[in-house]
């Protein structure tokens, strides 16, 4: 099981036509699960190729009447401001720790799946860095553009694993999990420029 975040700090610089000091905040909009929303970076862990998630990282307490045996929490968390008229951006895969749990922390192919997930999260955040990029570094009209792609990306995102779930049954398929094990990686190797 799978559950997303979204953390879009524009900043004052994106909104206003003055320059303002870096990471000063003129709007944050939280959608569409604000309980992750106020975890620090030392309570994140930034998705890599050489560090998988282990059955430790999941240190959220499970729900009891929640009907599936792990659940993932990441984060794609967007900022974007313009300085000067120059549109910067970042966009970060994150998972938080606090907010995932299992039920089962036994069982490898249950961590494999929820690791797909995140793999799956930063495919997205590739995506999405990439579109960022094609807007341009000129901050003119760029605030409808801005909300347009990353509301877009994130349906995307929320809507993909969602079909990961449906499909592979939560990991229960073997052969459709091994399938999209393949199909994401290879999408990592597509995308390697955009990490």
């Amino acid at each position: 099981m799978f559950i997303i975040t979204l953390l879009l700090s524009l900043l004052v610089g994106l909104l206003m036509p003055y320059p303002t000091p870096a990471g000063s905040p003129a709007s944050v909009i939280y959608v569409p699960n604000p309980a992750s929303l106020n975890v620090s970076n030392n309570e994140q862990l930034a998705w890599s190729a050489t560090r998988k998630l282990n059955w430790e990282d999941f240190r959220g307490t499970p729900e009891s009447n929640n009907p599936h045996h792990a659940l993932t929490a990441a984060n794609l968390a967007v900022d974007a401001r313009c300085k000067d008229n120059k549109f910067y951006y970042e966009v970060k895969c994150v998972f938080l720790p606090r907010e995932s749990w299992s039920k089962n922390k036994q069982s490898e192919k249950l961590l494999a799946h929820e690791q797909l997930h995140f793999d799956l999260t930063e495919v997205h955040a590739r995506m999405l860095r990439k579109e960022l990029k094609e807007l341009g570094i000129s901050c003119g009209n760029l605030k409808t553009n801005l909300n347009t792609t990353v509301g877009n990306a994130f349906k995307a995102w929320k809507a993909e694993q969602d079909q990961f779930d449906k499909l592979s049954r939560h990991g229960l398929d073997a052969q459709v999990q091994q399938d999209w094990s393949e199909r994401i990686s290879h999408r990592l190797q597509e995308l390697d420029a955009w990490k």
